[in-house]
């Protein structure tokens, strides 16, 4: 072979592995962020500013919304909540007080312990702040199984007859840039 062939073939060859790079990354991409939310970002989300210490009650009427009827807690008899921050919204806390809204970016999860202790998550849940402003579409909602670590779509499930979304509860919150009264006092502490 000549040198020119040589080199031509060795350029085809650098071509080609750089698009099956590319193409990989791409794709590693797509796998690691659901609707904007990176799910390593989430999966480690215990190394983010822990809100509060020791848990707190789970609010009676979301116990009640996962009870099956005829039941009055379903899987929920004696949970804990524990809240996490990522770095935008601890800073966004700092501004809060003015405007009452939390910045681009911020990441509010609830861990959510069936039993008041850190081996007994099976649930979290995942506010992030995806528009500016104060409206329904500014927060992004998911809710992820930790066991597997799968996102949970909760108007499937049979503990949901209703079909309700996380904004149905949610909007109820709206002066507090539709963050509950509960997690504003512990994220304001």
């Amino acid at each position: 072979m000549n040198t020119k062939a040589i080199t031509s073939y060795t350029f085809l060859v650098v071509c080609l592995a750089t698009v099956v790079i590319a193409q990989e990354q791409n794709n590693h991409k797509r796998e690691t962020v659901r609707n904007g939310i990176p799910i390593n970002e989430i999966r480690y989300y215990r190394k983010m500013f822990r809100a509060n210490e020791e848990p707190v009650d789970m609010v009676e009427g979301t116990k009640m919304m996962c009870a099956p009827p005829l039941s009055v807690y379903g899987p929920h008899y004696d949970p804990g909540v524990v809240y996490y921050i990522n770095e935008i919204a601890r800073e966004g806390i700092k501004a809060y007080s003015e405007d009452k809204l939390f910045p681009v970016g911020s990441i509010i999860v609830k861990e959510k312990q069936e039993r008041r202790t850190e081996d007994s998550v099976l649930i979290i849940t995942v506010m992030r702040k995806v528009q500016p402003g104060r409206s329904e579409d500014s927060w992004e909602y998911k809710m992820y199984d930790t066991k597997k670590w799968v996102e949970i779509d909760f108007s499937k499930q049979q503990a949901n007859p209703f079909n309700r979304t996380c904004i149905e509860c949610h909007r109820r919150y709206r002066n507090n840039d539709y963050v509950s009264d509960k997690g504003i006092a512990l994220l304001l502490k």
